[in-house]
């Protein structure tokens, strides 16, 4: 025998319904909603009627049983169904929900799985569709892509060709690193343009890994100088750029390039430093208040001799 599938059909304004907001707003108004949905759902198969078969004493507890519900839920859920008309009795033992006649959907088996066929033959029809617009627009934008490139491309050339051999040289004309494709960041802003950034100090680059450079601001690098009084914190900057260049697989983040630069300066202060003390070439005074002269005295000494 053929399995046949029943559904029930509610109108989309069914909770605005008077009644059924009567039935939610008196005291536990959604538990007698869910008892009447349940009820209508039993009763599909047969076209909205309910029997009595008189397993219990009444129809509300045999009711309960089925629906696993209170019997005094049941109970007031079937008063206020019969006092709105929505409840019919036909019999002692035959009951009839009004509205489900009307709201009911059904097909058998073989017109179930017809439908999910129909639908997935669509829904692959649809994923084709789709597929072959995306690769149609894809396509589109690449060659846009490549054309803008071109484009770009040329306009650099020309803005290099016309631009004069000796035009800007100056303290920064050498604009290339020694790591290859790098540009110096203090030659990417245009001419004129004034900048919020805090001045840098005036010293070598560190490289970053990423091609970019990072120096310290003037007053990073004034506390630099005051944390190790006996490095010469300049030459040593000049000696981690050298070591970047040399080692660019190890070169910094733009987040660790600190730590390295404190760690470098911190293990040159422990070495004793690098700065030269300047001794005074004069020597002391031996004759305290008087002003010492400079003798020559092996001169002074044949002067003497041959007199």
């Amino acid at each position: 025998m053929a399995k046949k599938y029943y559904w029930l059909k509610l109108k989309d304004g069914w909770f605005d319904s008077k009644v059924i907001k009567k039935l939610r707003r008196i005291a536990g108004g959604d538990t007698y909603t869910i008892i009447y949905l349940k009820m209508l759902l039993l009763s599909l198969k047969n076209e909205g009627k309910l029997y009595y078969e008189g397993v219990e004493e009444s129809f509300a507890e045999e009711l309960s049983l089925e629906l696993n519900e209170d019997t005094d839920n049941v109970n007031v859920t079937l008063s206020f169904l019969q006092s709105y008309g929505l409840l019919e009795i036909l019999d002692t033992d035959e009951y009839i929900l009004i509205e489900v006649p009307e709201s009911i959907g059904s097909e058998s088996g073989s017109a179930e799985r017809m439908r999910k066929c129909r639908a997935n033959k669509n829904k692959k029809l649809l994923e084709e569709k789709m597929s072959q617009c995306d690769s149609t627009v894809t396509s589109g934008d690449t060659e846009i892509d490549i054309e803008k490139e071109i484009d770009i491309e040329k306009e650099n050339k020309n803005t290099f060709a016309q631009r004069p051999a000796e035009q800007d040289a100056g303290p920064e004309a050498d604009v290339s690193s020694p790591i290859a494709g790098h540009v110096r960041p203090s030659l990417i802003a245009g001419a004129g343009q004034q900048s919020n950034e805090v001045p840098e100090a005036d010293v070598e680059a560190i490289i970053l890994n990423d091609g970019t450079e990072w120096r310290p601001d003037q007053a990073l690098f004034a506390e630099y100088v005051r944390l190790y009084p006996n490095v010469d914190v300049k030459q040593q900057f000049n000696e981690m750029r050298g070591w970047c260049i040399a080692n660019p697989a190890k070169c910094k983040t733009r987040k660790g390039v600190k730590r390295f630069v404190g760690g470098w300066l911190a293990r040159a202060q422990d070495k004793g430093g690098n700065k030269t003390v300047c001794q005074n070439p004069q020597n002391k005074n031996r004759f305290h208040n008087f002003k010492q002269r400079e003798y020559d005295f092996r001169d002074l000494e044949n002067k003497l001799v041959n007199k």
